[in-house]
């Protein structure tokens, strides 16, 4: 179900189908080197999202566009909200839905520099308890499980990605081909990194991603097709249906949050 399509009767009837459990896509708008469009994660998190819903019910929130992506502003296209409107305006779109009737959000994140502001996020909600009670959880649903990535290990014929690399070619062969360029794709040196902050072993700073990918691309997509795509995609989709039915049947995450804020506030009384 989408969020968007219910009308305003119908809609406590689908959060009681959907056992008060929100999709919300989270992804971003960016460059995807020279052949992907800019929103490629977008297109993808919003498709899992909804294919997940198709077989598991839950109603699917409006894809929220403003993912951290701070490192692409350079290429035309970006866009890259100030770091200070990002986590209050996406508790905020969730403290909107908690307050629709549902008290389990699932943050489908498709954009890999989201993991790490998702992981502060929901360790930031333990701060103060919200005005309407809910659990919020996330997957990077890209991550493919044991079983899919075997196979995708023998499938895949490039070992280095990451952004616009053959597995996010071939998922947008098979769900956007329209929008594929491979006659535009540069050459396979221009997807290596540069490697121009190896002088700092394990160190990160602000400017690794760029320094390393100054084109904002990783990977070699030659090898993408669509028939690797349809096999990422449903590994995707299968991924989030199990994960959005172990939450659907959780009763103990919601009892150990709330127990924590009634510790906070029992210290101030």
């Amino acid at each position: 179900m989408q969020w968007m399509e219910l009308t305003s009767e119908k809609f406590p009837e689908a959060v009681k189908e959907c056992e008060r459990l929100c999709l919300l896509p989270f992804g971003a708008i960016e460059r995807h080197g020279s052949h992907l469009p800019v929103g490629t994660d977008q297109m993808t998190a919003d498709a899992v999202a909804r294919a997940a819903a198709e077989k598991e019910p839950a109603v699917v929130f409006p894809s929220c566009y403003f993912g951290k992506i701070f490192t692409a502003k350079p290429f035309p296209g970006t866009v890259a909200l100030t770091r200070r409107l990002l986590l209050p305006l996406l508790e905020a779109v969730i403290d909107e839905i908690a307050r629709n009737g549902f008290d389990k959000v699932l943050i489908c994140n498709g954009h890999g520099g989201n993991t790490s502001l998702l992981h502060f996020f929901l360790r930031t909600l333990l701060d103060e308890r919200p005005p309407v009670r809910r659990v919020v959880y996330s997957t990077d649903y890209y991550v493919l499980e044991e079983g899919p990535r075997q196979r995708w290990h023998q499938m895949r014929g490039s070992d280095y990605g990451g952004h616009a690399d053959e597995m996010e070619t071939s998922l947008m062969l098979h769900m956007r081909p329209d929008l594929v360029r491979m006659d535009a794709m540069t050459s396979v040196e221009d997807g290596l990194s540069r490697d121009r902050t190896g002088h700092l072993p394990g160190l990160s700073t602000s400017i690794t991603w760029y320094a390393d990918h100054p084109t904002h691309y990783a990977g070699d997509a030659r090898a993408a097709t669509a028939e690797k795509g349809e096999f990422l995609f449903n590994a995707c989709v299968e991924k989030v249906v199990r994960q959005m039915r172990a939450i659907k049947s959780d009763r103990i995450t919601a009892d150990l949050q709330y127990d924590f804020y009634d510790k906070c506030e029992d210290l101030n009384p």
